[in-house]
């Protein structure tokens, strides 16, 4: 039986959290975004450096949809990797709507003409919409889209972004089998939180990743040179200089890529809120106050890459690298803190 008749479009905050939340509503589950974004495990920082020119990559996350949420409400996920819009049409057969990885660089409708690639997205495949078409519902947007099949496949097969490429794959959710006991879970998922970022085994991850950050941005005046093709934030093609690149991708991450602002710190400091509601305890209060504090630094500095960035000469770009590594340490300090904390709960 086709489910999508059960699917409506929801425009959320954080793809992968929002997306989530949309299929769960089509099984008859209401949950709130911060909530599945703090249970799933994936919240954190990466920082992956480019070879040449090429931007690095921050991400506030360290897990690629983890799916941790999804199993404590009791629901079966299946993985698939179609090849073809013809696989994912016979997944849609049975299924209101697929969570599907992509590169949103590739996604026509974000403007970035493939010259600002990020292939840790998702969006949720609804339906085939006419012939060598389907329609999204990415949750970054008002309204589903339309997408041709050859641009959806060409999104769900980029090699652009690694080690965040999408590698085909695409999620169907079953339907809810229980309610979480969020006063029972929650703990639970923070802990694990704490140390996944504070000791997280990799030095591009968590507290070690912004570390590398700090110690990295100061050498890309260096580093990131030459005249480099890349989209501005209207959807033109620019050149531009390869640093001003390199600080305006960083601004869309921080920023534009589905984080809602300030690098996923105010959800994080939301699921914490929600979590002292829930328990009573006052703990996790003060680390929602500390990561919303994180959050404003985070989002202070994307704004000004944002604004800076294209528009600076290579000379007064100077600040911007020195205001990256200061908001890394500066912001590395406060959520040490929090984390540290709570990782006692």
């Amino acid at each position: 039986m086709n489910g999508t008749g059960r699917y409506r479009h929801i425009r959320g905050i954080h793809c992968e959290s929002a997306c989530q939340c949309a299929i769960l509503a089509a099984g008859g589950y209401q949950v709130a975004e911060e909530v599945v974004f703090g249970l799933d495990g994936g919240f954190g920082f990466a920082f992956f450096p480019a070879t040449g020119n090429a931007p690095d990559i921050a991400v506030g996350k360290q897990a690629v949809l983890p799916l941790r949420a999804a199993r404590l409400m009791g629901v079966d996920v299946a993985a698939h990797t179609p090849r073809s819009g013809a696989g994912l049409t016979a997944l849609l057969e049975s299924a209101p709507a697929v969570l599907t990885r992509v590169d949103l660089g590739l996604l026509p409708y974000w403007g970035l003409d493939g010259r600002s690639s990020f292939g840790g997205y998702f969006v949720n495949v609804v339906a085939g919409a006419g012939p060598e078409t389907f329609e999204v519902s990415d949750p970054a947007f008002d309204d589903p889209v339309t997408v041709r099949d050859a641009d959806l496949q060409a999104a769900r097969s980029s090699r652009r972004s690694p080690p965040l490429n999408p590698d085909w794959k695409v999620y169907v959710f079953g339907a809810p089998r229980r309610t979480p006991q969020l006063p029972l879970v929650g703990p639970v998922a923070v802990r694990t939180l704490c140390r996944e970022v504070l000791k997280p085994g990799s030095r591009n991850l968590g507290i070690p990743g912004l570390k590398l950050l700090a110690a990295t941005a100061p050498t890309w005046p260096q580093s990131k040179r030459g005249e480099v093709e890349d989209v501005d934030l209207t959807g033109r093609v620019v050149r531009t200089d390869a640093l001003a690149r390199q600080l305006l991708h960083l601004g869309r991450q921080i920023e534009l890529f589905g984080t809602g602002g300030g690098l996923f710190r105010p959800m994080i400091g939301r699921f914490l809120a929600t979590m002292a509601d829930s328990t009573g305890d006052a703990r996790y209060a003060t680390a929602a106050e500390l990561f919303r504090e994180s959050g404003t630094l985070w989002s202070n500095l994307g704004t000004a890459l944002l604004a800076v960035a294209t528009a600076a000469a290579r000379d007064d770009l100077k600040p911007l690298v020195d205001a990256v590594a200061d908001t890394a340490r500066s912001a590395m300090d406060i959520e040490k803190r929090a984390l540290t904390a709570l990782s006692t709960v």
